[in-house]
């Protein structure tokens, strides 16, 4: 697992003019085709669970559709995760997962928390989008916060 923060001295500002919130009644439809076309189930029970959970969307839509969607997960009163973060394989490479990415990332940090992102070690491409908007890599023995661990939805 690879850890990262973005301060509000780190942070690069990217046009995210595209990105909106997703509202948790009304857009639940379009969340729950976004994530068919991923090839995953979303539940409505799943979908307010992770409201609950303190979960937070964001999309880019285009043609009423979502091409590229994250989450801020308020997990502390410190620091704010950017969490799921995705984009359909047709719209890859065009600068969508930065800009939301951005976009969720400028939020986090106008509320004056921590924002983090942790991902794989073999996600390349979320590795080069992190960087891309500023965040920095932390070592592990470094990780002064903790996620709470997540119930099953």
């Amino acid at each position: 697992m690879i850890f990262f923060i973005c301060t509000k001295q780190s942070f690069i500002p990217i046009d995210s003019a595209k990105a909106r919130w997703l509202e948790r009644d009304a857009d639940y439809e379009l969340a729950k085709d976004y994530w068919r076309d991923l090839r995953l189930d979303l539940l409505h029970s799943t979908w307010l669970k992770a409201h609950e959970f303190g979960y937070q969307y964001a999309a880019i839509v285009e043609n009423d559709r979502i091409v590229s969607c994250a989450g801020v997960w308020r997990f502390s009163e410190e620091a704010w995760e950017v969490a799921a973060v995705s984009t359909l394989e047709s719209f890859r490479r065009k600068g969508y997962s930065k800009s939301i990415v951005a976009f969720v990332t400028a939020f986090i940090l106008k509320a004056g928390r921590l924002a983090t992102c942790s991902t794989s070690d073999d996600k390349i491409a979320m590795i080069a989008t992190a960087k891309s908007v500023g965040f920095q890599q932390v070592p592990q023995e470094k990780i002064w916060w903790t996620c709470p661990k997540l119930p099953d939805f």
